[in-house]
């Protein structure tokens, strides 16, 4: 009798898993993830994160708004581009119980294609920052409305993506969190920035917030020595360095693993969105 009790319960929860995997789109990125990320990805759908395929088809992105969005009423918006190799299904879940407790929505943009780590196996600033603008316009997103995070590799990439958004004038970020990766001036995004792509002050009215913690395994690089060079040459290029944090006890990962820090940066994002409404 236990025996076909549990034989039960497990084919249930195998119906429930696969009904849950039905509604994803169909894509050798989507599919990768599940492989590598099962548990990551049925929570996201467990907790109603729509998948959405790119236009071009190149990749996809997470959506996921709170009970009771209307369109013509869209929430505050973190949009999130995870680490190096990593998956959107994985800044869902870190971002998850931060975005119910705030009422915010989240769009988390799979970046990385699924092999290699050269610059052409991710997508590129300009893809990046297209995808993100296809999106926030289907959603009727307004200036000042969201803050773009990046992570570790994808932090070395939103002072390209934050360039993009001031020159064409969308404004769509009242904030960008540069969390654990510095603005390498041999990066070749941030060689554009620097020779003047943009125009002399290609951050000017933009607001930041820097993370580094104190135990991160590439201090010049990702952690506080690095991100002290980043503060300045934000600074250098116009953007406005609001809140500046070192966590001492923290490694890579510390934006994420210790509240306090993500809360005091969004806390900011709150204060600046309070300024545009």
């Amino acid at each position: 009798m236990i025996r076909k009790t549990a034989l039960f319960i497990f084919a249930h929860v195998f119906l429930l898993i696969t009904a849950v995997f039905a509604e994803i789109p169909n894509h050798p990125l989507v599919e990768k993830a599940k492989q590598e990320r099962r548990a990551r990805v049925q929570y996201a759908l467990a907790n109603d994160a729509q998948v959405i395929l790119t236009q071009d088809a190149k990749s996809f992105y997470l959506l996921w708004l709170p009970e009771n969005s209307r369109v013509d009423n869209l929430p505050p918006m973190v949009v999130t581009l995870h680490g190096h190799s990593g998956y959107a299904f994985e800044d869902f879940y870190v971002w998850h119980n931060f975005l119910k407790e705030r009422g915010y929505g989240l769009l988390a943009l799979q970046w990385w294609l699924g092999a290699g780590e050269a610059i052409t196996d991710y997508l590129l600033p300009n893809e990046i920052y297209r995808v993100i603008d296809q999106a926030l316009r289907k959603l009727h997103a307004k200036p000042g409305q969201a803050l773009l995070h990046g992570f570790s590799r994808a932090s070395a990439n939103i002072y390209a993506v934050a360039a993009m958004d001031r020159s064409t004038k969308n404004h769509y970020f009242s904030l960008f969190i540069a969390n654990a990766g510095k603005a390498s001036r041999d990066y070749p995004p941030t060689r554009e920035i620097e020779q003047g792509r943009f125009g002399d002050k290609p951050l000017a009215g933009s607001h930041w917030v820097t993370f580094a913690g104190g135990k991160d395994p590439n201090p010049g690089r990702d952690g506080v020595l690095g991100m002290r060079e980043t503060v300045d040459w934000i600074r250098r290029y116009g953007g406005n360095v609001d809140l500046v944090i070192e966590d001492p006890d923290a490694g890579h990962g510390g934006f994420h693993q210790v509240p306090k820090n993500t809360n005091a940066a969004l806390d900011v994002f709150d204060k600046l969105r309070a300024r545009v409404d």
